[in-house]
């Protein structure tokens, strides 16, 4: 049911805003529909009827299918970015904040492996896969250097690597060439190179992590 306006409310206003409650409807159809089947199987008729949107009014959002696409991805990568990345750095430890950021973007890989598919198919996909990675790592890394945690003597590098490995691991996933204990493997090495004694290691990346509501 749609929200009443006020009656003084600016046409104007009103007008942007069912815009971008519009634009919100057709992302949020279309990445379900990604989830489910992949692009391949992505119809804009289909995104406009899970949307409640009238089939033309889709052309006044978004250009064409592809762009729609891009748009729903780049959401994606900074939605899931930034709920790993908030919630790993509410643990004290900068190791187990690397280790559980690490491992649930391989989760994600697993859980919804239509919509981390495209994903790594855009094109830039690693690049814009780093950007939106980027904040919460540094932040990571930095405390973890900063406490003695970490043994890092280049932090650029580091972080370009991470994101590098993270992004290589979620392809792998989907690819099938890793099997179900990549995330705890790929983040003990981690660890492992950022100077965490190996027993330590691989106890801290072997632990139970919360899951998240990735869809949300």
């Amino acid at each position: 049911m749609e929200r009443a306006e006020p009656a003084d409310a600016p046409k104007e206003g009103r007008r942007e805003r069912r815009k971008t409650e519009a634009r919100e409807r057709l992302l949020a159809a279309a990445r379900q529909v990604l989830a489910d089947g992949g692009e391949a199987n992505l119809r804009i008729g289909d995104v406009t009827e899970r949307a409640d949107i009238g089939f033309g009014t889709f052309y006044s959002h978004f250009e064409s299918k592809e762009a729609l696409v891009e748009a729903v991805l780049l959401e994606v990568m900074a939605s899931v970015s930034a709920m790993i990345g908030t919630k790993a750095l509410e643990f004290d430890d900068a190791a187990e904040t690397a280790a559980f950021a690490y491992r649930r973007f391989v989760h994600f890989a697993a859980e919804q492996p239509e919509l981390a598919a495209v994903m790594t198919k855009l094109e830039g996909a690693d690049a814009k896969f780093e950007d939106s990675l980027l904040p919460y790592a540094r932040k990571t890394l930095e405390r973890g250097i900063e406490s003695g945690r970490f043994d890092i003597g280049d932090l650029e590098l580091a972080l370009t690597s991470v994101s590098a490995a993270g992004f290589a691991a979620i392809k792998g996933v989907l690819a099938g060439r890793f099997g179900p204990d990549a995330d705890s493997a790929g983040a003990e090495m981690m660890l492992r190179a950022f100077g965490v004694p190996a027993a330590e290691a691989r106890e801290i990346a072997h632990r139970p992590i919360p899951a998240l509501d990735l869809d949300a």
